[in-house]
C-alpha cells in the first residue's frame, strides 16, 4: 500500500512538474528548438494512443500509419476542399480514424497475435498505395500543401502561424488527450483491457466479449493516432503519402517499448529520447541509429517494461 501510494505520489508530482516545463518552455525557447517540442508533443498523443492498443490489450499493430495518414489528409482535405475550418477539420479527422480502424478492426481483432500483425501490416500497404495511386487527391510523393485559416472564439481570432500560438495550440491537446486516456484506463474498461492482456483466456471465461473489447482499444488508439496526424499536417503545413508507409507503424513501437508499456507517460519518454538521438546525435553520427538500438537493448535489459518500469522499482525500493 505504502509503495502504490509513493508511486502515485511520485506520478502526480512528476506530470504538474512536466506541465509546467512545459509551459515555461513555450514562451522562452528559440523558434527552432520550439518546433521541435511541438513534434514531440504531437508523437507523444501518437505513442499514447499506440499504447491503448499494445500495451493494453496486446495488440502489435503495424497498421497504425493508416490512420496517421488518414488523419493528416482528414485535416489538409477538409481545409482545401471543403473549405472547412481548424478545428472542424481535426474533427473530420478523427471521424476518418473511427471509420477506418473500425472497418480495418472487424478483420483483423479477430484473428490471432501473428495474423493480427500480418494483416495489419497489408492494410498499411493497401492503403499507403492507394495514396499513391490517387495522385489527383493526395497529391503523390509531392503531397499537399495547405494554408490555415484563422480560429475564431468570439471576439478572438487567432492564427497558427504565430509560433506561441501554435505551441499552445498543440500542448492543449496534449493535455487534453492525456486526461481523456487517463480517464480510460482507470475506468472499469481499463481494467477489462488489463485483463484481457493478462491472461485472454480467463477473461473469456468470465464472460466478457473479447472481441467487443480489442475492437474498442483499437478504435480509441486509431482516435488518437489520428488526431495526432491532424495536428502534425497543421505544424507542417502539409501532408505526404510517406504518412502511410510502413514506417509510422514501427515507430509508435519503438517510443513504447523504451518508455514502458502499460503506461502513458512511458511512451512519451521514448517520444522524448529519440527526438533528441535523431536532431542531435545525427548531428554528429550519421549512423545514431546504432547507438540508439543499443540504448534501447540497455533498457529492457534493465526493465523489460522500460524506463518507467525501472523509475517504478526504484521508487519502490527506496520506499
Amino acid at each position: 500500500m505504502v509503495v502504490r501510494q509513493n508511486r502515485k505520489k511520485t506520478r502526480t508530482f512528476l506530470l504538474f512538474a512536466v506541465l509546467g516545463i512545459l509551459l515555461i518552455l513555450g514562451g522562452i525557447l528559440p523558434r527552432g528548438a520550439q518546433s521541435l517540442v511541438i513534434q514531440m508533443m504531437v508523437f507523444s498523443i501518437f505513442a499514447m494512443g499506440y499504447d491503448i492498443s499494445l500495451g493494453y490489450t496486446n495488440q502489435c499493430s503495424l497498421g497504425h500509419s493508416v490512420f496517421f495518414g488518414v488523419g493528416a489528409y482528414g485535416v489538409v482535405l477538409s481545409m482545401t476542399l471543403l473549405k472547412m475550418g481548424i478545428l472542424s477539420s481535426l474533427g473530420m479527422a478523427v471521424l476518418a480514424g473511427i471509420v477506418a480502424s473500425f472497418l480495418t478492426g472487424l478483420v483483423s481483432v479477430r484473428l490471432s497475435e501473428a495474423y493480427f500483425v500480418i494483416v495489419t501490416a497489408l492494410f498499411s500497404a493497401i492503403f499507403h498505395l492507394l495514396a499513391l495511386d490517387m495522385s489527383w487527391l493526395t497529391g503523390g510523393d509531392d503531397g499537399l500543401t495547405v494554408s490555415l485559416p484563422k480560429i475564431s472564439l468570439g471576439p478572438l481570432h487567432i492564427s497558427l502561424y504565430n509560433p506561441y500560438v501554435n505551441y499552445f495550440f498543440v500542448l492543449f491537446f496534449l493535455v487534453l488527450s492525456y486526461l481523456i486516456l487517463r480517464r480510460v484506463v482507470y475506468a472499469p474498461l481499463g481494467k477489462v483491457f488489463v485483463a484481457i492482456r493478462e491472461n485472454e483466456k480467463r477473461a473469456r471465461f468470465l464472460g466478457y466479449n473479447i472481441f467487443a473489447y480489442k475492437l474498442s482499444a483499437f478504435v480509441i488508439s486509431a482516435v488518437f493516432t489520428a488526431l495526432s496526424g491532424g495536428l502534425y499536417a497543421l505544424a507542417l503545413r502539409y501532408a505526404t503519402t510517406d504518412f502511410f508507409s510502413l514506417y509510422w507503424s514501427i515507430i509508435p513501437i519503438v517510443w513504447c517499448l523504451v518508455g514502458g508499456l502499460g503506461s502513458l507517460m512511458g511512451p512519451c519518454i521514448g517520444v522524448l529520447l529519440l527526438s533528441l538521438f535523431q536532431y542531435y546525435v545525427s548531428a554528429w553520427w550519421t549512423h545514431y541509429l546504432i547507438l540508439f538500438g543499443v540504448l534501447i537493448l540497455i533498457i529492457l535489459r534493465i526493465s523489460k517494461k522500460g524506463l518507467v518500469g525501472y523509475l517504478e522499482k526504484f521508487v519502490g525500493r527506496q520506499s
